[in-house]
C-alpha cells in the first residue's frame, strides 16, 4: 500500500547519524547547510569512488571517509545514509542501506528506471525504515500555495494543464561529462537530468495522469538521449495537458494550471498568479443568458509562506517524520511518480503508441536494456 513505518528513535545522543554516499558529488554544496548547521544530526562517515575529493570533503564535515560505501555503512551504522551518486547508481546503494538498517534520503531522480523504484519502496517497508527523494523544491512556498488553493477546492475541477521549462544546455555542458547524454550514464537526456523537479511539482499539485502520447527529439545536441520532449496528458477526470521540456531552448519557465474555478500561473521567478472565474465555470456556462461572453476574471492577491524551496527544509521534513511520525512530503511513492512519468514518455516516443499508467514495468525494461546496449536508436 505503500505506507512506510518508522524504526525506534536513534540510539545516539547527538541527533540522527548520517552518512553521506557520494561525498565527492557537486551537489554535496547545497546540503551543507543541513549537515553543517542543524542540531538534530551529525555527520559519522562518507563515502565515494573518487578518493581524492572524497577524503578532502570528509575532512571538511569532520568525519571518516571510506571508498566503498559498504564498510561505511558496516563501520558507522548510521541512522541515515544520504546518497548523492549519479542516479544510475542510486536503487542498489539505496537498498544496501535500508538492508542495513537505515532510513534514506536520495537525490532525486530515486532511479533510472520506475522498477528499480519499486524494489526500493519494497525494501523499506520491509526493513520499516523511510525512503524520502530529495524534492525540495515542494517546499517552494508558491508550489505550497498552489497546492493549498487546488487541495481546498478553489480552483474548482482541473481541465488543463499547461507546463513549458526549457533548460538550455550548451556543447560545453555535455562535454564536461562522459556520462552526460549517454543512455548508461544517465538513462535518458533532458527527461531525467533537467526535469525531474517539474515532473515531480506536476504530480505534486495535479497527481498522475493515465495516459502519455509523447514526442522525443534530440535537436541541437550530439548525444545518444533527447534533448527535447514534448507530450500530451490526460488525467482519470478527464482533464487535458500538455509539456514541455529542452535543453535546446532558452526562454521562461511556468505552470499553468486551469480549473472550473480560475487559472493558476506558477512562474519560475517564485511569482504565483490566480485569477478566479466569476462566477465559476460550470455556473456560468449552465446558467448565463449570454451566448458568448465568459466569466469575469478577478485578479486575487495569495498570500505565500516563508519557505525557501530548500535542502534545509527536506532534512527538516525528514527528521520530524523519523522523530514524530509525520508523514514524508516526498516520500518512495511520491517520489517514484515522476520517474514513472518520465519513463512513459520515452516509451511512448520510442513504441509510437498511448501509454497507459501504470507503465509496463518490463517492457520499459526491455526497451531500456535495447538502448544502452545501442540495438536500439
Amino acid at each position: 500500500d505503500g505506507t512506510q513505518h518508522l524504526c525506534p528513535a536513534p540510539s545516539s545522543t547527538h541527533g540522527l547519524r548520517h552518512a553521506i554516499v557520494g561525498i565527492g558529488a557537486g551537489i554535496l554544496s547545497a546540503h551543507m547547510p543541513a549537515l553543517q548547521q542543524m542540531a538534530t544530526l551529525t555527520v559519522v562517515g562518507g563515502s565515494d569512488v573518487n578518493a581524492a575529493v572524497g577524503t578532502a570533503r570528509a575532512q571538511e564535515l569532520g568525519c571518516p571517509f571510506f571508498t566503498d560505501h559498504r564498510q561505511l555503512l558496516a563501520a558507522t551504522k548510521p541512522d541515515v545514509t544520504v546518497i548523492l551518486t549519479p542516479h544510475p547508481f542510486h536503487a542498489a546503494i539505496s537498498m544496501d542501506a535500508l538492508n542495513a538498517g537505515s532510513h534514506v534520503l536520495v537525490e532525486k531522480p530515486m532511479a533510472v528506471q520506475v522498477r528499480e523504484a519499486d524494489a526500493m519502496i519494497a525494501a523499506a517497508q520491509q526493513n520499516q525504515r523511510l525512503l524520502a527523494i530529495n524534492f525540495q523544491q515542494r517546499f517552494r512556498p508558491e508550489v505550497e500555495a498552489a497546492r493549498q488553493l487546488i487541495t481546498t477546492g478553489r480552483l474548482g475541477e482541473i481541465q488543463r494543464v499547461t507546463q513549458v521549462e526549457p533548460w538550455l544546455r550548451t556543447v560545453a555542458y555535455y562535454k564536461s561529462a562522459g556520462w552526460r547524454g549517454t543512455w548508461q550514464g544517465e538513462g535518458g537526456g533532458v527527461l531525467m537530468n533537467q526535469a525531474p523537479h517539474s515532473l515531480d511539482l506536476l504530480c505534486h499539485l495535479v497527481g498522475m495522469p493515465k495516459r502519455v502520447v509523447a514526442w522525443n527529439r534530440t535537436l541541437r545536441h550530439s548525444i545518444q538521449v533527447e534533448d527535447t520532449s514534448m507530450a500530451m496528458l490526460e488525467w482519470e477526470n478527464g482533464a487535458l495537458g500538455t509539456l514541455f521540456f529542452s535543453t535546446a531552448e532558452a526562454g521562461p519557465r511556468r505552470i499553468e494550471i486551469v480549473g472550473t474555478g480560475g487559472i493558476l500561473t506558477i512562474h519560475e521567478d517564485g511569482t504565483l498568479r490566480f485569477q478566479r472565474y466569476e462566477p465559476e465555470l460550470r455556473e456560468h456556462i449552465a446558467h448565463s443568458p449570454e451566448r458568448f461572453a465568459a466569466p469575469a476574471i478577478v485578479e486575487e492577491a495569495v498570500p505565500l509562506g516563508h519557505g525557501l524551496g530548500k535542502h534545509t527544509e527536506v532534512y527538516q521534513d525528514f527528521h520530524r517524520a523519523i522523530l514524530a511520525g509525520t508523514a514524508v512530503r516526498a516520500d518512495g511513492v511520491e517520489g517514484r511518480m515522476s520517474l514513472e512519468l518520465a519513463n512513459a514518455i520515452i516509451y511512448s516516443s520510442y513504441t509510437g503508441a498511448t501509454v497507459e499508467l501504470p507503465l509496463d514495468r518490463a517492457g520499459y525494461e526491455a526497451l531500456l536494456a535495447e538502448l544502452q546496449g545501442g540495438t536500439r536508436k
